[in-house]
């Protein structure tokens, strides 16, 4: 078993122990990054209230930077084929049963949560780096809640900052 498997094991292993560790993790897992989109709106709009465009442009820079992630991410599950650590270890536990089972590399959530902190960096949001806690939060939570391995987070969190690398060349580009 490599150390993959060992660490996701080595954490999954805590479900059910405490509820208040449970409750903590599903959060994480499902229900955070939805504060997190919410926070970096609110900072939009208080960075950029008078300026509507430029308002809008951080959210079309947003919904670009996400929508180029995810085809890259689905790219990618394709080319990996990695399953869910649930189907390959029957002995973990679940929090609560993903809506689809045929990726597990790199995890979308985390490459939400990280995109929306270093987009957050990138545009000079308000308290971007408080996204950075919440961020990481997401990644133990869908690990602690059985739906991807360790490496899966640090792919989606790879492929975060590099979506905001190309995110940052065009924005030099266009001159924003």
């Amino acid at each position: 078993m490599d150390w993959n498997a060992r660490l996701f094991l080595i954490i999954n292993r805590l479900v059910g122990k405490n509820r208040w560790l449970d409750a903590f993790g599903r959060a994480g897992a499902e229900w955070v990054i939805f504060g997190m989109v919410g926070w970096f709106i609110v900072g939009l709009w208080m960075m950029r209230m008078p300026d509507r465009k430029a308002m809008l442009l951080g959210v079309m820079i947003l919904g670009s930077a996400w929508s180029l992630g995810i085809l890259l991410s689905w790219v990618i599950g394709l080319i990996v084929k990695e399953s869910r650590p649930h189907i390959k270890h029957p002995e973990s536990s679940l929090l609560f049963i993903p809506l689809s089972n045929w990726k597990s590399f790199p995890s979308d959530h985390a490459l939400s949560a990280f995109l929306l902190f270093f987009l957050a960096i990138l545009l000079h949001l308000p308290a971007a780096w408080a996204l950075l806690p919440l961020a990481l939060w997401v990644g133990w939570g869908r690990v602690y809640a059985g739906v991807h391995y360790p490496f899966d987070i640090v792919g989606g969190a790879s492929l975060a900052g590099l979506v905001t690398m190309i995110m940052y060349w065009l924005r030099i580009i266009i001159d924003l």
